[in-house]
């Protein structure tokens, strides 16, 4: 369930104030997408949210969702129409994390089997264990748990909107990046239309169907998809936004599935230093990868490490310590090649199990794609993925 939200000529101004903190904007949000407002500080990327779902009383404009005019709705009814998620979480630090997460269904006044049953999924949801989590408190999640649960109570009656405000920005680099894949993964499933606010134009690219880049007031610099704002900046001020390297941030839009997975000599390590040899000799890379016996990626080994029959192959080479999936960017794949220092990235799927690898050779062609403004070529279908 989502619904299609337009603002017209939506304003704030506060008393005392020279310019309104928003003047004017007109936007349509599609259904079932995420659109990203961003923009410099102060730009009102969080005053026009808040308006949305009438934290913030609009002094001027009309809010519609799906054709209807909230402004004149009751505000309490049509918050708890929209999930609201925002950096600090804000969960209830003396209830349970299960109480936190239905708090909304409770004052519907849902029957409590329902209650229970819709719990347990948005749990599942997120990826954390019903039994395990449900009765523990905020105080015992990690920052990264937390965002998780505040994303399970805000989808907890269904609503057709979620607004989120900066959601990611207070955790660490790596937990940011998780969730945000996670998030990504979710919307697959439950297609909500998502006005999501940050100040941060590299998640933007990532996280948005569509981007408003926002200049003071809330006025629209440029609205587009993320290719489209990369690849054609409206003015100066959205290019500076931007930033350089904008044709690497375009393999931020591009995933691995979306590419041709590179062929690579493999060979188990229960198999023998022999097979090894054969398999390696089979290629051109110079560098065989090790598997276990469930397909799992071990050691990257360079052909010459394999002449010495006295060496144990699990002390050869260098262990595998960075894999993507099918779902990652290729900017995360490049990260992690470079980080493996192998020429090449294992692509694994949800059992970690090899299903090819990204070299540079694939990105260097998604790179030339992005700088002549091409789609990246899609070699590699779903099933041909699965079957690999």
């Amino acid at each position: 369930m989502s619904a299609m939200i337009e603002l017209e000529k939506l304003g704030k101004r506060y008393p005392g104030q020279a310019t309104p903190a928003v003047d004017a904007l007109d936007l349509s949000i599609p259904e079932g997408e995420i659109v990203i407002l961003v923009g410099p500080s102060g730009c009102g990327k969080t005053t026009t949210l808040k308006m949305i779902n009438r934290i913030i009383e609009p002094t001027s404009g009309t809010i519609r969702l799906q054709g209807e005019d909230v402004t004149r709705a009751d505000p309490d009814q049509l918050r708890r129409r929209i999930g609201y998620v925002i950096q600090q979480v804000g969960l209830f630090p003396h209830q349970t994390i299960g109480r936190n997460i239905t708090t909304v269904p409770r004052l519907l006044g849902w029957p409590r089997k329902r209650i229970e049953e819709r719990l347990d999924e948005l749990l599942h949801l997120v990826g954390m264990d019903p039994a395990t989590y449900r009765d523990r408190f905020p105080k015992q999640l990690s920052g990264g748990q937390r965002q998780r649960i505040g994303v399970a109570r805000a989808l907890a009656a269904d609503p057709p909107v979620m607004l989120m405000d900066e959601p990611f920005g207070a955790l660490d680099p790596i937990s940011r990046d998780r969730l945000q894949n996670e998030f990504l993964r979710l919307q697959q499933e439950i297609r909500k239309t998502i006005v999501f606010v940050t100040h941060d134009i590299d998640e933007a690219v990532k996280m948005g169907d569509r981007i408003a880049i926002l200049r003071e007031g809330s006025a629209v610099a440029q609205y587009d998809t993320p290719e489209a704002v990369l690849a054609a900046p409206a003015d100066d001020f959205v290019r500076e936004f931007i930033g350089s390297g904008a044709v690497l941030k375009r393999l931020g839009l591009t995933r691995v599935r979306d590419v041709g997975l590179a062929p690579w000599p493999t060979s188990a390590i229960g198999e023998g230093r022999e097979a090894a040899v054969r398999a390696a000799a089979s290629s051109d890379h110079g560098c065989l990868l090790l598997l276990d016996d469930r397909r799992r990626p071990l050691r990257w080994v360079q052909a010459r490490e394999l002449g010495d029959p006295g060496y144990s192959l699990d002390r050869r080479g260098l262990e595998v310590r960075n894999t993507v999936g099918p779902d990652a960017t290729l900017a995360a794949a490049l990260e992690a090649l470079l980080a493996g220092r192998s020429g090449a990235v294992a692509v694994v799927d949800d059992a970690g199990a090899l299903l090819g690898v990204v070299n540079l050779d694939t990105l260097m062609s998604a790179v030339d794609a992005a700088h002549d403004g091409r789609p990246v070529d899609r070699r590699a279908t779903d099933d041909e993925l699965a079957a690999r």
